[in-house]
């Protein structure tokens, strides 16, 4: 049984006051084994070009602005919240059509994760406006709590992503993922307490945030607060397919598209 976290455990990184011009940052390196999550803000015109390799793979989900992604001869364009990801060996570029700020999490994979990679039958690049995701429910979260699934289990090993949308009075209720390491990362609207292991963290917008595996952890938003945020699973090897086997059962797709307006 994981010991209960003190407050002054949780580990969060709040994004400075963006001063213009490219600017990529590192958010809480090392926290998550595996993981790592960089904020790049990008300026009208500006290109990120990347080559393709084996030794990671990059999860890339458009937080503000305009842009584009190119990768096996394919263009996506967005003006809008959207998801975009293409296998490790393809080169990518993106250019920003207006002032953007892009999130990116390198997952590294290891010689299994490439050989499930290689035989999916997942399309690859997946790209998708935020808005077209399916939504699902937990047994612990409220009807009008509106959650997403960015990037199921199984598409991507070992790995998953989606978010939570809600207005208050709304709750998540308390519950622990044993098998999941997490990061929540805000979005600038967001103003929630995080309920951890008995503990309270007010928890705003542009803010990282890990939950570490196992945790008892909630969330709740109250009168003018609104929760928004983006969650990300990472899976240790060994608890691959029970992780897998728990979001199976715990995401219910609703089959809706509902929204807060």
């Amino acid at each position: 049984m994981a010991l209960p976290v003190k407050l002054s455990d949780i580990k969060m990184e709040v994004l400075p006051k963006h001063e213009g011009g490219y600017d990529v940052r590192a958010m809480l390196p090392g926290e998550i084994p595996g993981a790592l999550v960089l904020c790049h803000h990008l300026p009208q015109g500006h290109i990120l070009s990347f080559e393709g390799q084996r030794e990671f793979i990059r999860i890339f989900f458009l937080c503000e602005g305009s842009l584009s992604f190119s990768a096996e001869s394919k263009t996506f364009r967005y003006a809008e919240k959207a998801i975009f990801v293409a296998k490790p060996e393809s080169g990518i570029q993106i250019s920003a059509a207006e002032d953007s700020v892009l999130l990116e999490i390198r997952w590294e994979l290891n010689e299994q994760d490439l050989a499930d990679l290689d035989a999916s039958p997942t399309q690859f690049p997946i790209s998708e406006a935020y808005r077209d995701a399916l939504q699902y429910r937990d047994f612990f979260k409220s009807e009008t709590t509106i959650s997403r699934a960015l990037l199921k289990q199984s598409v991507i090993p070992r790995f998953a992503m989606g978010s939570v949308e809600a207005k208050g009075d709304d709750l998540v209720g308390m519950h622990a993922h044993p098998l999941l390491d997490q990061f929540f990362f805000s979005f600038p609207e967001n103003d929630m307490n995080l309920l951890i292991d008995c503990r309270i963290c007010p928890m705003k917008g542009n803010t990282l945030l890990h939950i570490p595996l196992g945790s008892n952890h909630g969330v709740i938003a109250l009168g003018d607060q609104r929760m928004h945020y983006l969650w990300i699973d990472c899976t240790p090897q060994e608890l691959k397919q029970q992780a897998v086997e728990y979001l199976d059962e715990v995401h219910k797709p609703t089959g809706e598209k509902q929204t807060l307006e």
